[in-house]
């Protein structure tokens, strides 16, 4: 089992060592805008990021929108290449019928080991069936299907060993945004037990999330256009953590700058949207994260390229 203890040591040294030590597929690296604002999504949600986050939020959606991330994990850490990588993709249908959603995220350790997560998605508006006036509040909810899939290769003395592990598990997720700016979300995800152990049952803890926003076109006083503050409330395995972020645009809407971060590292990063006609617009998105529990880093960089058409 030597190649386990590597491939944990590596582990533990970067992901691991950012996080206390948690479990696999833990959702934290992926989706560039969300981690600009330190990962306070959950209430947030309304694009192509929200699979990851709250699956509630791409029945937000009104356009089509599909988003491709890369990123290079812990850069300065000697010896050490960790990938995460995001593909996601929403389809609103009609307005009674809600949104779905395809996505695909993944971390690597080349040659070593990488974790696999396939979503699909559906969400819808809730007013009409519940009879809410949607000039009071807008509420969604969603349920996102998901297979996990872990790889890891191991040395020739246990190459009998079963080299991957897959299993289905599921999300759920609700969301409500008032009509005085005020965003409330809640996510539950894993809530379906899924065992990806490779000898022994090891099953993918269930993580509750609880997400608080606000939003205002021109934030009183200080004239901040298009602002956002978030919170996420994060409640897995008898522990608790809290992010919070906050963005604003500027140049009519154009240019994003988001500011956030958790205990364990601070996160800022910004995005530049170009508008075409028809309703069609590319957005740029970069996000910085600097662990304060990793010295030799000089922290993680993502980048996404979104389209909505």
């Amino acid at each position: 089992m030597k190649k386990i203890l590597v491939v944990s040591s590596l582990l533990i040294m970067t992901l691991v060592a950012v996080q206390k030590v948690q479990a696999a597929f833990v959702d934290t690296y992926w989706g560039v805008r969300a981690l600009g604002m330190g990962g306070a999504y959950t209430a947030v949600s309304d694009d192509a990021n929200a699979p990851l986050y709250n699956i509630a939020g791409i029945a937000f959606a009104t356009q089509q929108e599909v988003t491709l991330m890369g990123s290079r994990l812990f850069a300065g850490v000697e010896g050490v290449e960790i990938a995460a990588n995001y593909f996601g993709y929403v389809y609103p249908l009609a307005p009674e019928w809600g949104a779905i959603s395809v996505a695909w995220s993944s971390t690597s350790v080349p040659g070593l080991r990488r974790e696999d997560t396939f979503n699909f998605g559906y969400a819808r508006m809730l007013n009409d069936i519940m009879r809410i006036d949607s000039d009071y509040v807008e509420l969604s909810a969603g349920l996102n299907l998901k297979y996990l899939m872990q790889e890891t290769k191991f040395d020739e003395e246990d190459a009998d060993l079963e080299s991957s592990k897959g299993a289905m598990t599921a999300d759920v997720g609700v969301m409500a945004k008032f009509a005085n700016g005020i965003g409330i979300g809640y996510s539950s995800k894993y809530f379906i037990p899924a065992d990806i152990g490779y000898m022994e049952k090891d099953e993918v803890k269930n993580v509750n999330v609880l997400g608080l926003s606000y939003y205002n076109d021109m934030l009183p006083y200080v004239k901040i256009p298009y602002f956002t503050v978030a919170a996420d409330v994060i409640f897995r395995d008898n522990d608790t953590f809290l992010k919070m972020g906050a963005e604003t645009y500027l140049i009519d809407g154009r240019l994003a700058l988001r500011l956030g971060g958790r205990k364990e590292a601070f996160d800022f990063g910004f995005g530049y949207s170009f508008e075409f006609g028809n309703d069609t617009a590319l957005t740029v998105d970069y996000a910085f994260e600097l662990p304060f529990e990793i010295k030799e880093s000089y922290g993680s960089h993502f980048i996404s390229l979104s389209f909505r058409f």
